[in-house]
């Protein structure tokens, strides 16, 4: 067995002893690699394969895996994910990986691979999320919710169930259309259509599929001398996508058209309403250029903010009611919680300084069950990850779900416990550890639009309706890139009247 001291490189296994799994520091050898990773094949099956990575050996150590098409550094531990995505963040850039979620995002904020591309627009938009301006989307969140409790009231009144993923998708969207675009989008673009596009794009991702057309768009990008930022890689897997999942491609182009319909309706006056994202969008300078966003730039943007805003902030809330379905005493002091500070008042964004274990549900649902499971990043340049020397193109991958349940952050990590992110509780190493929205330079930019959406829809359905469970078992998680409920999540409302007869504002 190799001996880690004699170079910064060596790996356990040594490289000449084929496997798909090696660690830097950690000794494991050729048999056990070869056990680990073959158990991780059923784990694939029954969707458990994030929980399996988590308990691999060397928490904190650098693993090295051989995926089809790809070779990934793998990272899970507080110290080397805050070296990647914050300390030394300008020598790791996005992922070719992400291309797959380009094509239906196109070169928005998440997806776009030119620094100083990406520097300009983040720029332009980080003030439309200004807190200013994310407060007064409140009252539009907390009528969007007031409304998806009365149509959850009347869809439960046939056999007492509903599917709540797709009540939380229905209502993610519902918010979108109207904070975005001042608009009702839910018609002629439904969360169905939307669900299954991204659902497509997002196996696409974490399943390594866009790893050989990403090498096929290179080698046209190189041929051609395009930039890296090019659009042709995103054509080439558009028509790949044609003859892979017509009908998700099928389900792109409608929203695209949607979009682009909306941009045009603005651009010309018939919507004139300015207190949404897309005027916001239309209005953005930027201070140092005085650069304003083409119509495409716009689109791409707006189907980032659809696509990722409604999955990721749906899967949140959908495990959110399972959790608190399966722990009834944090419900109870959740309800409890806001009756106390609400009655029967529509919640406001200066309400949420006073709901912390509402805010703390949301917490610890996101670390639990993490909306956006991993990042990829690749180097740039040199770099050294604990004694692992990282090469220009090493494509390093962040599993959120394994830092979020790291032994040596978390107490307990794999229980439900909402009072760890009460703020006399949490120390500083968790809050650095907890990172569903990213971290760094690169960290969501609306991130505070989403917590605050997940709080205030909490808060808004806990002053009305409780949700129980309605089959034994948790419903297995998605692979894909949101993990989340792989099918319907079928619960049964019981609302505050019959829930509790006697109860009266605390």
């Amino acid at each position: 067995m190799a001996d880690s001291s004699a170079s910064p490189t060596a790996l356990h296994p040594p490289t000449w002893a084929p496997t798909f799994i090696r660690w830097h520091d950690t000794k494991v050898g050729w048999l056990e690699s070869w056990r680990l990773a073959l158990r991780i094949l059923p784990r694939v099956r029954d969707h458990t394969v994030l929980d399996y990575a988590t308990t691999l050996p060397g928490a904190d150590d650098v693993m090295v895996a051989r995926v089809p098409f790809a070779r990934f550094v793998i990272v899970r531990s507080p110290e080397l994910v805050r070296h990647v995505l914050v300390n030394n963040q300008n020598n790791y850039a996005k992922s070719p990986e992400y291309d797959m979620l380009a094509v239906a995002f196109g070169r928005g904020l998440v997806t776009d691979f030119d620094d100083e591309q990406w520097q300009r627009n983040r720029r332009l938009v980080q003030p439309i999320f200004a807190k200013r301006n994310v407060d007064g989307f409140a009252p539009v969140m907390v009528a969007a919710a007031r409304d998806a409790v009365a149509r959850i009231r009347d869809s439960a009144a046939d056999d007492g169930i509903v599917d709540v993923g797709a009540e939380m998708n229905r209502l993610t969207l519902d918010v979108t259309s109207r904070t975005m675009f001042g608009t009702d989008i839910t018609g002629p673009m439904s969360e169905v259509v939307l669900e299954r596009l991204l659902r497509f794009f997002g196996r696409g991702f974490m399943t390594n599929l866009s790893h050989p057309l990403h090498n096929i768009s290179a080698w046209v990008l190189q041929r051609r001398g395009d930039a890296a930022n090019s659009r042709v890689p995103l054509r080439i897997m558009r028509a790949a996508g044609w003859v892979i999942e017509p009908r998700a491609m099928r389900d792109l182009r409608h929203a695209e058209r949607v979009v682009d319909g909306l941009i045009a309706d603005h651009r010309s006056g018939r919507i004139a309403r300015k207190d949404n994202l897309l005027a916001l969008l239309m209005d953005a300078e930027d201070p140092e250029t005085g650069y304003r966003y083409s119509d495409q730039e716009i689109h791409d943007e707006l189907m980032t903010f659809i696509g990722a805003g409604m999955e990721t902030t749906a899967t949140a809330l959908s495990w959110v009611w399972q959790l608190l379905a399966e722990h009834p005493e944090a419900r109870e002091r959740l309800r409890v919680e806001v009756r106390a500070v609400l009655g029967d008042r529509a919640a406001t964004a200066e309400d949420l300084e006073r709901l912390p274990w509402t805010q703390a549900v949301v917490a610890e649902t996101m670390r639990l069950l993490p909306p956006v499971i991993g990042l990829a990043r690749t180097a740039k340049d040199y770099d050294n990850l604990g004694g692992y020397e990282i090469k220009p193109g090493t494509t390093v991958a962040v599993i959120l779900h394994a830092l979020h349940h790291h032994q040596g952050v978390w107490d307990r990590p794999e229980e439900f416990d909402p009072s760890r992110f009460l703020p006399e509780h949490l120390a500083r190493e968790q809050k650095r550890a907890a990172i569903p929205f990213g971290a760094g330079k690169r960290m969501c930019v609306a991130s505070s639009f989403a917590s605050m959406e997940a709080a205030l829809v909490v808060a808004t359905f806990a002053q009305q309706l409780e949700f129980d469970a309605v089959r034994p078992d948790r419903v297995r998680r998605q692979i894909s890139f949101t993990g989340g409920p792989d099918g319907p999540l079928p619960m049964r409302p019981r609302f505050l009247a019959e829930a509790h007869p006697a109860d009266t504002a605390v």
